[in-house]
């Protein structure tokens, strides 16, 4: 059923017209983000029952408190003052994993409080799963059309043209349906589709929709090409393709996750190719310097791009941010605020909180946390963003999840050092081999160190134990690898690692209950 209402809302997407002024809609959104937070918020206050406006109750702020102070103060500083009277939604409350409790009050709250029925439509993905069980998101044209008024306005910012386009997305349930059909309207469509995620009998449901779905955009006059699949643990053709479009001048863009676009580049560097020009707009992930490097040394010129498939484009960067983990705030579209969090004990962190800000956002929005970290601030570049009014950028983001087996807390981001950069100079293998599974043993959490097939000779309780030692240095460390060794709760074992329900690999992998 959802997949039919998305060929229908498809259908409806692609006789639409394009946005060719995107500098135009996102400065007329920016000079009304005050009015637009006012007017969501004001269907908020009219319904007793929403999460919100309990929220809002508690903490002593009616619908004219909260105008005069928008209009005195603006959108930010209203809605830190607001978390500090406790209207704000958690990761695990958004999520449903929490009750939500303010002033001694109890706010019920499901998925189906969160969703903003303005925007009608069947377009979507669904998240990764990495944290918990996944969310579908879908929206209409409008939410669509906002999507390709960024993309425009990117492709235009890195003077791009209409170059050679590849994409390295997933099928679905993944954003690659999202981003084939946005790319077909801004631009002149992907050359190819090598989708990630492989081809077996566990997603052939998912195979034949998206084969079904790209007929259908083909049909309509789109240039959409049918995914190719990359074989298990092999990204060569991608390299290869790169270099062969490079080689002829097209300076290609590639789009993907994060560690699939530096497991290309170290195809390429491992065959001698040359990827030089060739621009990766990367998502998902956090671009860390040890994967900069890979790309790098292939001469791919990496962009971060910031997005959620709950709360849509979150920043873009420009062309001054390149090799940068540095974004734009997409100010048009939501305001982004932080909160002190707890992640590792007595350290903290500021821990990233967005408010929708569109009309026809997929989902109601006010301070939610979404599990990252970041440091907001002033831009300096000087660039076609910044003039149109988007003069605050991110960077430094970071997902603050934690492994907390059998209570030890521990940085996913320090582990995520010693698994890329540490054991793949002490053993051999790449960014990628290595990979920490938590998962629920049959007495207790467990914690998995996966060693990829090949990634080294040396035996895995020897790689264990160089685990260890490493991680015994990091903040926590020394007392989580004495709890787990005392209860042999750690192991390792050579395999394959373990991906995301739509085909994102992260080097700390948190299962909860499932098992490996």
């Amino acid at each position: 059923m959802l997949y039919s209402r998305m060929a229908l809302s498809l259908g409806r997407h692609l006789r639409t017209p394009v946005d060719r002024d995107p500098e135009g809609t996102v400065r007329r959104l920016i000079e009304k983000r005050g009015t637009n937070f006012l007017w969501l918020a004001k269907d908020l206050f009219g319904n007793p029952e929403h999460p919100y406006s309990q929220l809002f109750k508690v903490a002593g702020c009616s619908y004219a408190d909260l105008e005069k102070a928008v209009i005195a103060d603006g959108v930010e500083p209203t809605l830190q003052a607001l978390m500090r009277e406790g209207v704000y939604v958690s990761h695990d409350e958004f999520r449903g994993k929490k009750e939500i409790v303010r002033g001694g009050r109890h706010i019920r709250s499901t998925a189906a409080s969160w969703l903003n029925g303005r925007d009608k439509g069947a377009i979507g993905c669904s998240t990764s799963g990495s944290s918990g069980r996944p969310i579908a998101t879908t929206g209409g044209s409008a939410r669509t059309s906002h999507m390709e008024a960024h993309t425009l306005l990117l492709l235009r910012e890195l003077d791009s043209g209409k170059p050679a386009m590849v994409s390295l997305a997933p099928t679905l349930p993944g954003y690659g349906i999202v981003s084939l059909l946005v790319f077909a309207r801004v631009n002149h469509g992907f050359e190819r589709w090598l989708a990630i995620g492989g081809r077996n009998w566990r997603n052939l449901a998912y195979r034949a929709v998206t084969r079904c779905l790209v007929t259908q955009m083909r049909w309509m006059g789109a240039q959409a090409p049918y995914p190719a699949y990359l074989g298990q643990n092999d990204f060569l053709p991608v390299a290869s393709y790169l270099a062969q479009r490079c080689g002829e001048g097209a300076r290609p863009i590639v789009n993907g996750y994060v560690s699939s676009l530096t497991r290309v580049a170290a195809e390429a560097a491992h065959h001698g190719l040359d990827l030089t020009g060739c621009r990766a707009l990367c998502a998902g992930e956090a671009l860390t310097p040890a994967k900069l490097a890979t790309m790098e040394c292939v001469g791919m010129e990496p962009y971060a791009t910031y997005w959620t498939s709950e709360f849509g484009s979150l920043g873009t960067a420009c062309h001054s941010m390149r090799s940068r983990n540095c974004v734009h705030i997409s100010l048009d579209a939501v305001a982004l605020t932080t909160r002190p969090s707890e992640v590792m004990g007595a350290s903290g962190v500021d821990s990233l909180c967005v408010t929708s800000l569109l009309p026809f956002a997929a989902r109601t929005a006010i301070n939610v946390e979404i599990g990252d970290t970041g440091v907001i601030e002033p831009c300096t570049c000087d660039c076609r963003l910044r003039s149109l009014g988007l003069h605050q950028q991110i960077r430094d983001m970071a997902a603050i999840s934690k492994v907390t087996a059998q209570g030890m807390l521990i940085g996913m981001d320090d582990l995520a050092t010693v698994l890329e950069e540490v054991l793949p100079a002490r053993f051999g293998g790449q960014l990628g081999d290595y990979q920490i599974i938590e998962t629920e043993g049959a007495t207790q959490t467990e914690v998995v160190l996966r060693i990829r097939l090949g990634a080294t000779v040396v035996p895995p309780g020897e790689v264990l134990r160089a685990f260890l030692a490493e991680t015994g240095r990091l903040y926590g460390g020394s007392l989580s690898v004495r709890s787990w060794s005392h209860s042999n709760g750690i192991r390792a074992e050579f395999g394959e690692p373990v991906f995301t329900e739509t085909g994102k690999f992260r080097p700390v992998r948190l299962l909860g209950s499932r098992t490996t």
